[in-house]
């Protein structure tokens, strides 16, 4: 088993992937995976179902969520295992922060109609989309307006329109810590190297224990975009602490550029402590 590969981290079509949870696991059973964790954005439908599933086949499966929090104005996202999903407070938790993640469409809709006839906020409130497609909500909705050539070009009118994570108030690091530790779970900094920007090693260091020091209980250390430096820095602190260690390809499936088990890290080089009995 502990040969096997393990990806923590993959997207469904209930927050922004493409793929249902069936087809998820397919292709981790087709890769020989041995250890598996859909972690939706501030969503725990595709997790829920992820467990039915591996139930009746013969890959391990762990709970897992990806949250959005807030740190010096910029979106931290921590990623929650082993949590009880069907916990109360927790289920509303999450809930609460997937409407916050809407609330920054919404404003950048409330934003944009006045510059575009095609948008409205009660059209977009009426709106759905095919979530096969991948993607969210806003994003879907300005390319079938035919403002876009494609889902992630649509990324560009946030920036554009200066609509932020920090134009909703987001849980802090260690408020997210508390409410997946009060569920039975753990705190893991996911992708450090994609949102931490500082360039010298060492700040990087120093910036990464300072979240952890917000209570969180690891770090997403393997991660497609992380350089040998990161990784090893991650590493190392892990080991120094003796935090967690947790893998993951952060999959969206097309819409995205990643692949389920892309980085090929064996169970036995994780260090998942009693991850599996906090539940």
């Amino acid at each position: 088993m502990f040969d096997k590969i393990a990806d923590l981290h993959i997207h469904s079509y209930y927050s922004d992937g493409t793929m249902a949870p069936e087809d998820i696991l397919a292709v981790a059973l087709t890769k020989g995976l041995g250890l598996l964790a859909i972690a939706d954005h501030d969503m725990l439908d595709g997790s829920l179902k992820l467990q039915k599933l591996c139930s009746e086949c013969d890959i391990q499966y762990l709970p897992a969520v990806e949250l959005d929090s807030l740190y010096k104005g910029i979106n931290i996202h921590i990623l929650g295992y082993g949590m009880n999903l069907l916990d109360k407070e927790f289920y509303c938790f999450v809930e609460r922060n997937r409407i916050l993640l809407e609330d920054v469409s919404i404003k950048l809709i409330e934003k944009m109609q006045a510059d575009f006839d095609c948008i409205t906020l009660s059209d977009y409130s009426k709106y759905s989309y095919d979530r096969k497609k991948g993607g969210w909500k806003a994003l879907n909705y300005f390319y079938e307006k035919g403002l876009t050539k494609n889902l992630k070009e649509g990324l560009k009118f946030y920036s554009n329109y200066r609509c932020f994570y920090d134009c909703v108030e987001f849980p802090s690091v260690g408020q997210i810590a508390q409410y997946i530790h009060n569920a039975g779970g753990k705190a893991i900094l996911a992708h450090p190297g994609e949102v931490i920007r500082e360039t010298d090693i060492t700040s990087f260091r120093d910036e990464v224990l300072r979240l952890i020091d917000f209570g969180l209980d690891g770090i997403e250390c393997y991660y497609p975009s992380h350089t040998s430096d990161i990784t090893n820095v991650c590493l190392d602190i892990c080991k120094n602490r003796n935090l967690l260690i947790t893998a993951g390809s952060d999959c969206h499936g097309e819409f995205g550029g990643t692949e389920v088990g892309e980085m090929n890290v064996p169970i036995g080089r994780l260090n998942l402590g009693d991850i599996f009995s906090t539940r």
